[in-house]
């Protein structure tokens, strides 16, 4: 008898482990998920911010620092195109060049939210960190930007000691507009 109660005790200890060791790796399994699925919304809006910088620098031969001047860049701003017709390398046919003038948002932010173009998802609550300023590399100055999320979604990515370091595209200590996610 005492014997049969150990077994049913023993039985139900080892469901309640097997039960907890599974909760705890399926628990990370959709942590990890829901962060690749937050960091890629972030990412993705770090790649606007980029194309949105580097338009405002073609047009104006500097970045910005700041959110409401680039978003009234990108709703109001325009920027020069050249269209190339033909080949310039047949000589059988007419090749010439046109310069266009395109609205910023029309050609660069289609079926994208400017407004909402400073703030980090999922949430927009908190904005990007955005930095403009100059370098000087091999005895030219250069214009630099960096943009970066301030509260990371990753635990790991909020320590300061991880090596992975919260998303951010752009450095303002060197001449780089690439991303650290690459």
């Amino acid at each position: 008898m005492v014997n049969n109660i150990l077994k049913i005790v023993f039985f139900v200890i080892a469901c309640i482990l097997g039960y907890l060791l599974y909760n705890s790796i399926a628990g990370e399994i959709r942590y990890r998920a829901e962060v690749d699925a937050v960091e890629a919304q972030v990412i993705e809006k770090l790649e606007k911010i980029r194309e949105a910088e580097l338009a405002f620098k073609d047009v104006r031969g500097e970045f910005t620092g700041d959110f409401d001047t680039l978003i009234h860049f990108i709703n109001n701003g325009k920027m020069q195109i050249t269209v190339e017709y033909g080949d310039k390398d047949d000589s059988t046919s007419v090749y010439r060049q046109e310069i266009i003038e395109v609205g910023i948002r029309d050609s660069l932010f289609k079926n994208f939210n400017v407004d909402s173009i400073a703030f980090v998802p999922p949430a927009d609550t908190a904005k990007f960190e955005l930095l403009a300023s100059e370098v000087i590399q091999g005895n030219v100055k250069v214009p630099v930007f960096q943009v970066r999320d301030p509260y990371p979604f990753d635990r790991q990515r909020a320590n300061d000691n991880h090596p992975k370091k919260a998303l951010q595209v752009g450095s303002i200590s060197e001449a780089s507009y690439s991303g650290n996610w690459k």
